[in-house]
């Protein structure tokens, strides 16, 4: 059976949404184990202390920092693929949706403490998201 055109636009457009969904939760979950990987390390105290060869050996070779590294690296390749098919002004807000979900993990997985007004902010992220997705996006390619 032969997809219409339109359910092929719908199609590419769901294997994108995937793609940018796999590409955020990679990107949460980098600066998650990024974080967890510098709380072990140090406290950079200076801008020249973050270009010290030696201190930033000490950095990309931590277990957690390099995992960070390389779940960026394959976050980057769902990107490429989904801006491949979406417009980058539907697709680029929707990033902020890894603003919600750092919330929510550095809570769970780092103990951090999530205030009432960083909530707030969470909570208009969420609105904006809502209206960008309710818009009509359009299928690049």
């Amino acid at each position: 059976m032969v997809k219409s055109n339109e359910e092929q636009k719908e199609s590419r457009k769901m294997v994108a949404l995937v793609l940018l969904s796999l590409c955020i939760l990679l990107s949460v979950m980098a600066q998650i184990v990024m974080k967890r990987g510098m709380n072990e390390i140090c406290v950079i105290e200076s801008f020249g202390a973050l270009f010290d060869l030696g201190q930033l050996f000490k950095i990309v070779t931590n277990k957690f920092v390099f995992t960070g590294l390389v779940a960026y690296g394959i976050a980057m390749i769902f990107w490429l693929g989904a801006l491949s098919q979406l417009d980058v002004s539907f697709m680029y807000p929707l990033l902020s949706l890894g603003y919600v979900l750092i919330a929510l993990f550095a809570m769970a997985f780092l103990g951090e403490t999530v205030t009432l007004e960083r909530w707030i902010g969470i909570i208009l992220i969420i609105i904006g998201v809502y209206f960008i997705f309710s818009s009509k996006t359009g299928v690049g390619g």
